[in-house]
């Protein structure tokens, strides 16, 4: 039992597809707060990077895993103006990629989901709020894979832990906490 797990483990691995590609895409954040004495209009930024693909023969399965510079905009709307937060991602997907009877090489949808890890290497923001230097999110999404090379995808990222935290408020004003949401629309090359 134990040489057929190998050699099925052995064959699938060798069969197993590795791509390297480049990213690029807008995201649209939003801020969501734990109390509700401010909101954060959404904002749109800019996302780019390297990806590397590895796809499992014929189960469509595949795991995508990128290192992305992400830019976030935020506008508050208790006064404050437009801040800025710069990000290292590196989400790390699960992915099922659907075979079109026929059209297979030629277009694959698929969905993915999977965990965000982020670490944060610059900011402008108010001296009242302070900003994790690292952040988890909870990827979900779809998109279509074209001619074998070009995928097109969209997904919703819903933050697990706070990205921001307000510091140094008199015992008059709560303390606030809020936590990343964001649609991100990118293209991929793979080679």
């Amino acid at each position: 039992m134990l040489a057929l797990l190998l050699t099925l483990v052995t064959t699938i691995s060798s069969q197993a597809e590795l791509r390297l590609g480049v990213k690029g895409g807008v995201t649209v954040n939003e801020l969501r707060f734990n109390r509700d004495v401010m909101n954060a209009d959404n904002r749109a930024g800019f996302t780019g990077g390297l990806v590397a693909d590895l796809s499992l023969p014929v189960t469509g399965l595949g795991v995508e895993a990128s290192l992305l510079y992400t830019h976030r905009d935020n506008e508050l709307s208790d006064g404050y103006e437009t801040f800025k937060r710069d990000y290292i991602d590196i989400p790390v997907h699960v992915r099922l990629k659907f075979g079109i009877l026929g059209l297979g090489k030629v277009i694959s949808p698929y969905v993915f989901t999977g965990p965000s890890f982020s670490i944060l290497f610059h900011d402008d923001m108010p001296s009242n709020y302070d900003n994790s230097r690292t952040y988890t999110s909870w990827d979900i999404g779809g998109g279509v894979e074209l001619l074998n090379h070009l995928r097109v995808s969209a997904s919703y990222a819903i933050g697990f832990t706070k990205a921001m935290r307000s510091v140094n408020l008199d015992y008059e004003k709560p303390s606030v906490q809020g936590k990343d949401r964001y649609w991100t629309l990118t293209a991929a090359y793979l080679f």
